[in-house]
């Protein structure tokens, strides 16, 4: 594969813009201008296509709320009170988790970097990514940036991102697997098993198909690149298609390393990512809970596989706006829960947690800004 790329020139060629040599190193200059002319042709109908999504979103919640009863929404929202906080415990428990994954993720951890740190961190980025669902690497570029500002090179940074969300998707097909064996046992008399043993030996074999190319020395994100690489003999003079391969071969080798050196931490980072998709399922059990309606937590198990799978379906919208929300009242009805009009107070509680963690977020950026600088021009995550 050849010695990696230096982090700038990967970055250089997948943003397909070079930086000035002088005294204005915050001037751009492109090797072409037609290019840029017809990158922004391409964008518009990007922009316009996401902004008719989310409005299909919104009027998808109206369609659906229209049609409810909303009489005791106000009554069952009051019924939470001050227990709103133990939903705010529960995602706070998911999060660390995660951030602790993240930690384990990185090949040699910083030592200046604490837990609480890195936590602020991530939420940071995830709050970018809340509100910015333009531009899918925002979030992970200004972790990395922040990473940056504490000594920690950019390379190592994405790396260890790479890792975390790779096992954060090995967590997600795992629940799915037992996802669709509750809905088969809630759906034992209405259908056939041999779907969900199809389904299920799928996403066994998939996981396994993935350990076998780490194993190997193979890697996964090869699979992409190769994809990529008639793309590249069409267009030789591209360079985002080049800088996007090399860096999937560059981020590949370090995930093998990873995981050849590191199985302890692949490990105990797989568990913790899969132990917060847990506590996704127990916000559900606890929102029910709350509002006096029995449900098993395998039942919202299901539920939290099944809102999973749709905002994954949906991720195009912006915020998921309306899918979440459709996902929640599908689920619920799935799972017999009582009350029309259930799936609006939960629907409503979910975004108003959503809504506190981007807050803290923001104001954890604002304030780390404020200590330390802005953004430097011409950043992925400026432009975004």
């Amino acid at each position: 594969m050849g010695k990696p790329l230096p982090r700038n020139v990967w970055h250089l060629r997948a943003t397909g813009v070079e930086k000035q040599e002088g005294p204005e190193r915050t001037m751009m200059a492109t090797p072409d201008n037609s290019g840029l002319q017809s990158g922004n042709k391409r964008v518009l109908p990007y922009h316009l296509a996401r902004g008719a999504a989310l409005l299909g979103g919104v009027f998808l919640i109206y369609w659906f709320v229209s049609r409810t009863d909303l009489t005791g929404i106000g009554d069952q929202i009051l019924l939470i009170n001050f227990r709103f906080i133990f939903l705010i415990a529960a995602t706070f428990i998911a999060y660390l988790m995660v951030t602790y994954a993240w930690k384990l993720s990185f090949y040699r951890y910083p030592g200046q970097i604490s837990t609480p740190l890195l936590f602020i961190i991530r939420q940071i980025g995830e709050s970018l990514a809340q509100i910015n669902p333009t531009n899918v690497i925002a979030g992970e570029a200004l972790k990395a940036l922040l990473l940056k500002r504490r000594g920690i090179p950019y390379k190592d940074s994405i790396v260890s991102l790479t890792i975390s969300r790779f096992l954060v998707l090995f967590s997600a097909l795992a629940l799915i697997m037992t996802g669709l064996y509750l809905f088969f046992d809630k759906l034992k008399f209405k259908a056939s098993p041999i779907p969900l043993v199809v389904a299920v030996l799928l996403l066994f074999l998939l996981l396994l198909f993935f350990i076998y190319r780490l194993s190997s020395g193979r890697g996964v994100l090869s699979l992409p690149a190769a994809a990529l690489s008639p793309v590249r003999r069409k267009f030789p003079d591209s360079t985002r298609i080049a800088g996007a391969i090399d860096k999937l071969h560059e981020v590949d080798e370090e995930l093998i390393d990873f995981y050849k050196t590191k199985k302890i931490n692949f490990i105990a980072a797989f568990i913790l990512s899969f132990g917060s998709w847990l506590m996704g399922a127990m916000e559900f059990y606890l929102i029910l809970g709350f509002l006096g309606l029995e449900a098993s937590f395998l039942s919202c198990v299901a539920i939290e596989v099944g809102v999973m799978v749709f905002k994954a379906l949906g991720a195009f919208v912006p915020g998921q706006i309306g899918i979440e929300e459709y996902a929640s009242k599908i689920m619920l009805e799935f799972i017999n829960v009582p009350g029309a009009n259930v799936w609006i107070t939960v629907s409503i509680l979910r975004r108003a947690r959503q809504i506190f963690w981007i807050a803290v977020g923001l104001i954890a950026f604002f304030i780390i800004m404020r200590k330390t600088g802005g953004l430097e021009d011409g950043s992925p995550v400026y432009n975004s």
